[in-house]
């Protein structure tokens, strides 16, 4: 994806909030009171709604956007600059989308590295980085060495 692709399809957070709700709706969420699977969404207040016990879930939880105040746009142009920008750092990232803070642009970035090495649960990320008609991914062999495959 390039960048006049990017910002075709998330021009504004409302567009990247609808993306990762989709992304969510189809991975589900677990309610975190009771376990439950089944949830309908609260228009009026954001929310996933619990069918069986009503406890609420907010959009980010239990995603690396959890406890975040940035938006969603920031969240999305952060993955897209570090899957397109080779060796870019926490200081050009805040420079590049002009944030006055540092600490959560790093907090944010290391949340977004950590899910990457992981394998993102969402397929949210996995699903930006696409570079040159390829995707990159990051496995862990044995626990400790970790290998680059090329799809």
């Amino acid at each position: 994806m390039d960048l006049v692709s990017f910002t075709a399809i998330f021009s504004n957070d409302q567009d990247c909030r609808a993306h990762f709700k989709a992304q969510r709706d189809k991975a589900g969420v677990t309610c975190k009171k009771c376990g439950g699977l089944n949830h309908y969404w609260l228009n009026t207040k954001s929310m996933y709604q619990c069918k069986v016990c009503s406890f609420r879930t907010s959009l980010r939880s239990g995603t690396v956007m959890e406890n975040s105040k940035l938006s969603f746009l920031t969240w999305y142009k952060t993955i897209f600059l570090l899957a397109t920008k080779k060796d870019i750092s926490c200081k050009d990232i805040q420079k590049q989308l002009n944030l006055k803070r540092y600490e959560p642009v790093w907090t944010m970035v290391h949340k977004l590295r950590q899910a990457m090495e992981k394998g993102d649960n969402l397929g949210i990320v996995n699903k930006l980085i696409e570079i040159d008609e390829g995707y990159s991914k990051i496995e862990t062999v044995n626990n400790s060495n970790k290998t680059i495959d090329e799809v």
